[in-house]
């Protein structure tokens, strides 16, 4: 009987102890760590010229400069980094090996807005955010812009011979 007391107790002790509060960013920490790590965050402005809740910053890769917007999911739990990799111009196949390709950047992922913009990006846990972490994530999504570029960069038009 004692035993299933001590295990009772312990069992209470460990339910019952706090849980580490995690401290969720919100768009002034977010904007603030940003800047924090040496980059220049742009607010972006809405439709109508007020204040967005999106920023965005440059990260300049051997082949690209991407434009990274940044902005906390309307829920707050959710941090997206995400760019935009212009009008969609993919045809059935080429949909085909973006899907094919997902595999090899996840958790990064693309899709195509409701008005045919392609775009890519990554949502990560609105908890616990270190700079670190958001650093590896920005590299990331540019490194991903790079690789996945002969799927959605087509090249220009050559004319016709006159």
């Amino acid at each position: 009987m004692k035993g299933l007391l001590a295990a009772i107790a312990m069992a209470s002790v460990v339910l019952l102890a706090p849980v580490a509060g995690a401290d969720p960013l919100n768009f002034e920490k977010m904007q603030a760590m940003v800047t924090g790590m040496g980059h220049t965050p742009k607010q972006q402005t809405k439709a109508d010229g007020t204040p967005g809740t999106t920023i965005e910053i440059t990260i300049t890769t051997e082949g690209f400069n991407v434009p990274i917007g940044i902005e906390i999911s309307p829920s707050g739990r959710y941090i997206w980094c995400k760019a935009s990799l212009g009008k969609s111009q993919l045809t059935s196949d080429d949909a085909m090996a973006v899907l094919k390709r997902l595999s090899s950047i996840q958790p990064t992922t693309i899709w195509i807005t409701s008005s045919d913009i392609l775009m890519i990006g990554v949502a990560i846990d609105n908890r616990d955010v270190t700079p670190e972490h958001l650093k590896y994530i920005f590299d990331k999504l540019a490194a991903d812009v790079g690789s996945t570029a002969d799927l959605w960069q087509k090249p220009a038009a050559t004319p016709a011979p006159q």
